[in-house]
């Protein structure tokens, strides 16, 4: 679910006639440190330019390629199977109630029916979940609330304890900010039913909530384009695609042969639908089917909650690509799910590329005019290629003719770059860690407890202009969207809110 925007070389305004080198002094050892620095350079624009280009060609299959149509069982009333509801919670209060109280009303025979409320929750709320759940839930609906009184695992740990105790052959997996509306079985399990090669069917994300701020557009926005291009992409081509951890139902055998729910990633969904897919399961989309959630309304939980993404496809990564490239796949589908695994890596590398080329600024150095060239060429086809898949998951969902859609473009390209320094930094814990921490987003009314208020993107974003000016006049053009986004996330970090809109 990530978002690319290619990082700008920061060219040096010199007169290119200049010596290599035009501090003064500078030994042959510095001249090797510049080449290498210029050698790093390009190797991360090269790998930008990658990330960049498969938007790109997703983009290109999401236009031109039809979606495969699915089969759906016929089933009548006495054929239709057992199904396990899972509803993972954590101190979630009324929207664990919610979600319940939804589940509960889907239309599916009650014989049939199993519901879990899975809380992980302080002791503190859980008589309180017990009783409010209990009364939203009709007579003869089977509502279990389970809890194990550990938090080993994680989600990942909570779902694959309620697997213990039911034995259904089909999981359906709602968050508790997500409410499935009343016919979602009767929509997913006809697809599931008729092919049994599929691991699971996935709805796309509606956002209830996404109108509250600027922030929360964008994100609309941005997970928009996730599931309308990207997603959609995957599935009309026949790439792998990852389970997104809410709004789906699996086939239970899926599950258990792919190895089942492990908690030794923060991106438990990824991890099982990667192991899945390399057993040579498949998985289905449905973007017609919409189930409505709830977006982080803060900087802090959007920042917080990127941060945990970011790491778990580290971690997923660093976990499966060993065995993904020793495997007897097709070539094809190794470099596909390496790609998708490895979209965390952008962050990483638009700080990686900012920090050789402020370097290369400070020493001096005007860049080869190949180097020049290609940051110049990768840059473009960063900021063309994340527009115009924004702007072609908007088109496909009908909303291109939404007022304010093109500050929200641009709103969607700065508020991320906002993100670099948090998300560098989980990439780091990821491979460098073994610091596990699953803090769950918070929801709308509570208070972030990380202690975080925008303090380390505003020094950014108030030094890297300085620098680059001082530096050489017109490089700070290309610092524009990394600025833009750290002062921008800073400020709403700063004020504890999102933009409000007007």
């Amino acid at each position: 679910m990530a978002f690319f925007a290619a990082p700008g070389v920061f060219i040096s305004a010199e007169n290119p006639a200049v010596p290599l080198f035009s501090l003064g002094g500078l030994n042959s050892h510095m001249h090797g440190l510049s080449l290498a620095l210029q050698f790093a350079l390009c190797c991360v624009l090269v790998a930008v330019s990658t990330l960049s280009a498969q938007l790109a060609v997703l983009a290109w299959v999401r236009v031109f390629r039809k979606s495969p149509k699915l089969s759906r069982a016929t089933l009548g009333e006495d054929e239709l199977p057992h199904v396990l509801v899972q509803l993972p919670v954590r101190n979630e209060g009324l929207l664990a109630v919610r979600v319940t109280e939804a589940a509960a009303a889907m239309d599916w025979p009650k014989d049939r029916l199993t519901i879990q409320l899975l809380d992980d929750g302080d002791d503190d709320n859980h008589a309180a979940l017990v009783r409010d759940a209990l009364a939203v839930t009709p007579e003869g609906v089977k509502l279990d609330i389970l809890r194990r009184g550990s938090r080993t695992g994680f989600k990942a740990g909570n779902l694959a304890f309620g697997l213990q105790h039911c034995d259904a052959p089909y999981v359906a997996i709602f968050d508790a900010d997500f409410v499935p509306p009343p016919d979602f079985l009767r929509r997913t399990l006809p697809v599931l039913v008729a092919d049994p090669g599929l691991a699971f069917v996935q709805a796309r994300w509606g956002h209830a909530n996404r109108n509250a701020n600027w922030l929360t557009r964008v994100q609309g926005l941005l997970l928009d384009s996730h599931f309308a291009v990207e997603q959609e992409a995957r599935f009309r081509a026949g790439l792998p695609i990852s389970f997104n951890g809410t709004a789906g139902v699996w086939s239970r055998a899926a599950i258990e042969e792919g190895g089942g729910w492990t908690g030794d990633t923060l991106t438990e969904d990824l991890d099982l639908s990667m192991r899945c897919m390399m057993q040579g399961w498949r998985a289905a989309m449905m973007p017609e089917l919409t189930v409505p959630g709830e977006l982080p309304q803060t900087a802090a939980a959007w920042r917080a909650q990127q941060a945990r993404w970011t790491k778990g496809h580290a971690q997923t990564a660093r976990k499966l690509l060993p065995q993904v490239w020793t495997s007897e796949m097709p070539l094809w589908k190794k470099a596909a799910m390496t790609l998708q695994m490895c979209q965390f890596a952008f962050y990483m590398l638009a700080f990686s590329s900012a920090a050789i080329s402020l370097t290369l600024m400070y020493m001096g150095v005007v860049y080869y005019s190949g180097v020049a060239l290609l940051g110049l060429i990768v840059t473009a086809l960063g900021l063309c290629s994340s527009i115009g898949y924004l702007y072609l998951g908007q088109r496909m969902l009908g909303l291109h003719r939404e007022p304010r859609l093109y500050r929200a473009l641009l709103l969607a390209v700065v508020f991320p770059s906002g993100l670099i320094l948090a998300n560098t930094r989980a990439t780091f814990e990821a491979f460098f860690s073994t610091r596990m921490d699953f803090n769950r987003t918070t929801r709308v009314g509570e208070k972030h407890a990380g202690g975080w208020r925008g303090v380390p993107e505003l020094i950014a974003g108030v030094l890297l202009p300085i620098f680059a000016f001082a530096e050489s006049n017109w490089s700070a053009v290309f610092f524009f969207f990394a600025v833009s986004g750290l002062v921008s996330i800073g400020i709403m970090g700063a004020s504890g809110t999102g933009d409000p809109v007007r």
